[in-house]
């Protein structure tokens, strides 16, 4: 590795120049709008009804009630 260094150093051994291939540039970088675009595969839809009044029960009553349900 110091060989190479000390080569490099003294002008002995050189890297070749590496052309940079030019950049290529998009003429048009957005997609078209055709290509963007998707048909409906499925649409899921909710009946909405009127509001159901919400009452306030005691913790105890409810946890009477949820072991009714899950024993």
């Amino acid at each position: 590795r110091d060989l190479v260094q000390k080569a490099l150093n003294e002008g002995r051994l050189k890297f070749a120049d590496k052309a940079k291939p030019q950049m290529k540039v998009d003429t048009d970088p957005l997609p078209s709008a055709d290509a963007t675009y998707v048909e409906v595969y499925d649409c899921n839809m909710v009946d909405v009804v009127d509001h159901a009044l919400v009452k306030a029960i005691p913790e105890k009553e409810y946890e009477k009630k949820v072991q009714e349900v899950y024993p």
